[in-house]
């Protein structure tokens, strides 16, 4: 199987808050967001925006985890993490992605994720967001908001490949 068709394939769980938000990453750019039962009516906007910015953590940590893993099958060798920059190109990419911001929004603005470099995120809900939305709309919105950061991403790391690389 090519390398490609294995990440398109690839399904990535996580969980949080003890199992009480869990999301699926799949076709690279999908999540799908669940609660167990009852529980979304638990939380505050500023807990579960807290809970879901830990979420992308965990789910990104687990891609990152599995996508070495396909590159290894690939390759048929071991490769548990990038290769070290050589030269000041490689350098000034590595410094300039670790600065990189990507953003997404739900459809109706109510939802927003920020991503720095990968490692900082941020999940901001409307107030009066979970009293408007029933558990399946707020999934839905989280799942817009979750694809429109990852593309965002995925566009900045391009054109950061462009700009540096040419």
């Amino acid at each position: 199987m090519r390398l490609r068709d294995s990440l398109d394939r690839m399904r990535v769980p996580a969980s949080v808050a003890g199992g009480a938000i869990n999301a699926e990453l799949y076709h690279r750019d999908r999540v799908d967001l669940a609660f167990a039962p009852g529980c979304y009516q638990r939380f505050s906007e500023r807990e579960l925006a807290d809970h879901l910015a830990s979420l992308a953590r965990v789910l990104h940590a687990e891609y990152v985890r599995r996508y070495f893993r396909a590159l290894s099958e690939a390759f048929e060798r071991t490769i548990t993490k990038e290769p070290p920059a050589i030269g000041w190109r490689d350098q000034a990419y590595v410094e300039q992605r670790e600065q990189l911001v990507a953003e997404g929004r739900s459809r109706d603005d109510r939802i927003v994720v920020t991503v720095r470099g990968m490692r900082a995120w941020h999940v901001w809900i409307t107030a009066g967001a979970l009293r408007v939305l029933d558990e399946r709309q707020f999934s839905a919105g989280f799942g817009e908001a979750a694809q429109a950061v990852i593309r965002d991403q995925f566009a900045g790391i391009r054109d950061l490949k462009t700009r540096i690389y040419g």
